[in-house]
């Protein structure tokens, strides 16, 4: 079995690399399709957020890096072809050209990436953690985390009102660990 320091060399004598490609304003998707169309690798790590919008908290999913998008190529054979893909803006680099990044900072995203394929920036909550309410009613309330109510994200916490612990559920969107 080769080790993780065998198969970084492999990657490297390849000519492959990673580098960071500017987008036009949310064109991101639009480049990810057209570099994929001409066999470049490419990774766009999406996050699903949670907002309010006319009243009511709607699911959106954003890029976790808007206007930007990773590549993974060999400068020599596809600079001019990723260069005028439509909706490039630039490859992110220094005055003597791009300048790849460490497959190791796409593999710690990539790391981060739950089943539904997006990528988790908040941590665990686990039963018993005393929780911040960070929108609705009861926004700036803490509480204590009882249960995960469904996959769909609901959670059941206690809040202390008035000398009374209240059961309580709310979207986990709506929460975050309290300091």
């Amino acid at each position: 079995m080769e080790s993780v320091n065998q198969i970084e060399l492999i990657k490297s004598f390849d000519g492959l690399k990673w580098y960071i490609i500017h987008t036009k304003q949310r064109d991101e998707h639009r480049v990810e399709i057209h570099l994929l169309n001409q066999k470049i690798e490419t990774f766009l790590p999406l996050l699903e957020i949670h907002q309010y919008a006319s009243g009511k908290m709607v699911q959106k999913i954003k890029p976790l890096f808007p206007n930007y998008i990773f590549a993974r190529l060999d400068l020599k054979l596809h600079y001019y072809k990723v260069k005028w893909t439509r909706g490039v803006s630039k490859l992110l680099g220094s005055g003597d050209g791009p300048v790849p990044i460490s497959d190791k900072v796409i593999d710690s995203i990539k790391e981060r990436i739950g089943k539904d394929n997006f990528v988790k920036l908040e941590e665990e909550l686990k039963k018993g953690d005393v929780v911040q309410i960070t929108s609705g009613p009861f926004k700036e309330l803490n509480g204590i985390l009882q249960k995960k109510m469904s996959d769909n994200g609901r959670v059941r916490i206690l809040l202390n009102l008035i000398g009374v612990e209240v059961p309580v559920q709310i979207g986990r969107w709506q929460i975050k660990k309290a300091a």
